[in-house]
């Protein structure tokens, strides 16, 4: 019998024998998901709100990927990032963290603080420093449309200001005066970037905005951080197009520093833990060395799991 065929008869065996419930009720009479994995973070609506944070879980990888920002931003004049990442991995919500770290609204920096746990001390808190006024946090959502329409939506919102500027030089200029006017920074956080990719790709947005956008960013004077957060590759919304387009869009993509958010195994396994709530949980100590036994499977095959998967895996049971 192979080991990945032992690992699910072990772990069938741990249901059948210290999860038994009694015939009468269903598994979701005892299995609930906790409220806050119940629902997804828009980061224009749930920006400026202290409960879109409770909840959060911001693991080792995420204060990795805030980390090597943060270098950036202290060390170099590179100001646009782009983070990739699969669909539900979390970059929403550290989106929104990050936001909220550099919030006009004291209460919200202080939040934010305690779920990245940050010291005085971390490059995170020194590349995001605020002062007292924050930063002018300027949040887009994607959708298939004219990223500079959008952008300037945004800006307008941020700022309160009605005045229309048709021209994409006029909202890049907007920005940098934003920037500037302002004593600590301007953070524009893309979410969704990819459907403004994809709307770029089929004519409806120019993609050079993007390359004029981090340029922008990276020669202003005074802070103007972009990020845009992707699930694949920058130049996979070019599949289709021509190879002339595709390498005018991989030049775009250098512009941007892409650091990609994909958690790992030990990461997940917590999380699942965290999301199942059980309202009758069974004895599972027993179990403890045939959780080991499957993550020694899990590590033969994939040598980079963490030692303390088998304790990650046997969690749950408290």
């Amino acid at each position: 019998m192979s080991n990945l065929a032992r690992s699910g008869q072990a772990a069938s065996q741990v249901v059948a024998r210290d999860a038994v419930i009694s015939s009468d009720l269903s598994l979701a009479d005892v299995v609930t998901i906790s409220r806050q994995f119940l629902r997804s973070v828009r980061l224009d609506a749930d920006y400026g709100r202290e409960d879109a944070l409770s909840g959060y879980i911001c693991q080792g990888t995420a204060r990795v990927l805030l980390g090597s920002m943060a270098k950036q931003i202290t060390e170099t004049n590179q100001r646009a990032f782009t983070w990739t990442g699969p669909y539900g991995g979390g970059k929403s919500s550290l989106a929104l963290t990050l936001c909220s770290l550099v919030s006009p609204n004291a209460h919200l920096r202080g939040k934010a603080r305690q779920v990245l746990d940050l010291q005085p001390e971390d490059l995170i808190a020194s590349a995001f420093a605020t002062g007292p006024d924050g930063w002018l946090v300027v949040p887009v959502v994607g959708k298939r449309a004219d990223i500079q329409a959008e952008l300037e939506a945004a800006l307008q919102k941020a700022t309160g200001a009605k005045t229309s500027r048709r021209k994409q030089a006029d909202v890049l200029r907007a920005l940098v005066a934003e920037a500037e006017r302002h004593p600590n920074g301007v953070l524009v956080v893309i979410d969704e970037l990819g459907k403004f990719l994809e709307a770029a790709a089929g004519g409806s947005g120019d993609i050079g905005f993007f390359q004029d956008l981090a340029e922008t960013a990276s020669r202003c004077k005074n802070k103007l951080v972009v990020v845009g957060i992707l699930h694949q590759a920058f130049d996979a919304y070019a599949g289709r197009l021509g190879r002339e387009a595709r390498d005018e869009w991989s030049k775009v993509q250098g512009r941007y520093v892409d650091i990609p958010l994909v958690a790992g195994a030990d990461e997940v396994v917590e999380l699942v833990g965290r999301a199942i709530a059980l309202s009758r949980p069974p004895d599972l100590t027993p179990a403890l060395g045939d959780a080991e036994f499957v993550a020694a499977s899990i590590r033969a095959r994939r040598p980079g799991t963490p030692e303390t998967l088998g304790v990650s895996l046997a969690a749950w049971r408290n």
